[in-house]
């Protein structure tokens, strides 16, 4: 069970806070912007919402003392040169006849918490980013190395073409582009933070579309970004760590999460630098799209050919080194495996494969399952176990 999330200060101050509160998440507009393709003076915006915003305001996620507050902030979509706007159509007054108490209540600062995580050059003033916007269509250009060029089938019958550019922060031009983008993870990616851009060590991916109206007009579009950094391991090896790793929602269900993934995982498992590929603290999309994709390189080499239970060390260890996953990842992969190969209805296979699966989950839960007795520690590992099998079919139905 969770623990009960503290209200906003102010609720416990004010006796009609509700009339003055709302839910910062569902009153903030995140939008991608760029010139209208059917009138100049208009711009094209692709709205969407964030999935949070307690880092900005907090675990409550409530701002107090506005009546139909809108927070709207909006980026150009290749530049992401950025543009806010707080509006409301009533500010909180205490009445004349408050306690000296509630005259103390002051309302939330919108701009003021903004400001501390949005680009140092946002705007409030709309027709300077409405210049910026229409001078950027053209004039912008992805920093870093151009890596890798794919294509995804579009509404039309063709494709669009997306693109891949490596980026580091020695490009001080790119640190800037950087403390555009990074606004997006504290709204999409849980318990993530800003990483230190003085670090020249990070390894930054960012994914664009490319619209190549003619031979002298290319235009790009920000879809996504994933950051690496590299851990020492031993000698001159290194475990390169997946930090964050985001597709903005107008592109998400593209399958732009899977071939970037993939791509990265092709080029970091070719460095002979790199001995481990891991990730930090994946939520459960995430999870869900690495799985599919791991377990596809894996049965695609025709490693998994012979496993078979019971699946001991001699077998993880190997295809661990091999594949440069982590042995938890590579267990993972062929529990799914054999999922798929299992017959259910054969009683001594699926209770062989119970047991495997078992097994593994009694080592990783050691310290929380050491204190139970026999009887509530087999009944926990069995709910444990129904709900990876669950979770198991889940990703087996949309591979």
């Amino acid at each position: 069970m969770e623990p009960e999330q503290p209200p906003h200060p102010a609720q416990v101050q004010v006796p009609d806070f509700d009339r003055w509160a709302c839910n910062t998440t569902e009153v903030m507009q995140l939008g991608l912007v760029s010139p209208s393709p059917e009138d100049p003076y208009n711009l094209h915006v692709e709205s969407f919402q964030p999935e949070f915003t307690y880092p900005l305001f907090g675990m409550h996620e409530t701002a107090f003392g506005y009546k139909d507050l809108a927070i709207n902030i909006q980026f150009a979509a290749g530049s992401l040169r950025t543009f806010v706007e707080v509006t409301s159509s009533a500010q909180y007054q205490p009445p004349s006849s408050s306690s000296s108490t509630l005259e103390q209540v002051p309302i939330d600062d919108i701009s003021g918490t903004l400001k501390k995580y949005l680009p140092p050059d946002t705007t409030t003033n709309y027709d300077a980013f409405f210049n910026a916007v229409k001078a950027d269509h053209e004039a912008f250009k992805p920093m870093g190395q151009l890596m890798h060029t794919y294509h995804v089938a579009n509404e039309d019958g063709g494709e669009d073409t997306f693109e891949v550019y490596k980026c580091s922060f020695k490009d001080h031009k790119f640190r800037e582009f950087h403390r555009r983008m990074q606004f997006f993870v504290l709204l999409f990616i849980e318990g993530s933070s800003f990483i230190e851009e003085d670090d020249e060590k990070w390894e930054i991916y960012t994914v664009f579309k490319v619209d190549k109206a003619s031979a002298s007009s290319v235009t790009y579009a920000f879809v996504g970004y994933c950051t690496a950094y590299p851990f020492y391991c031993w000698l001159d090896q290194i475990r390169l760590r997946i930090s964050q790793f985001l597709v903005l929602p107008p592109y998400q269900g593209q399958g732009h999460g899977t071939t970037l993934y993939d791509y990265l995982y092709d080029v970091f498992s070719k460095r002979k630098e790199v001995c481990e590929i891991t990730v930090e603290d994946p939520n459960d999309s995430f999870c869900d799209m690495r799985d599919k994709c791991d377990l596809r390189h894996l049965v695609s080499s025709g490693a998994l050919n012979d496993v078979a239970i019971p699946v001991t060390r001699d077998i993880i260890e190997p295809l661990q080194h091999k594949f440069k996953l982590t042995s938890r990842q590579i267990q993972t992969c062929i529990e799914l495996h054999l999922l798929a190969q299992l017959n259910k209805s054969d009683k001594k296979a699926y209770k062989a494969y119970r047991l495997q699966v078992k097994q593994r989950l009694y080592k990783f839960n050691y310290d929380a399952l050491q204190d139970m007795e026999e009887e509530e520690m087999q009944d926990k590992l069995h709910q444990t176990y129904m709900g990876v099998e669950q979770d198991y079919q889940r990703i087996l139905e949309r591979a």
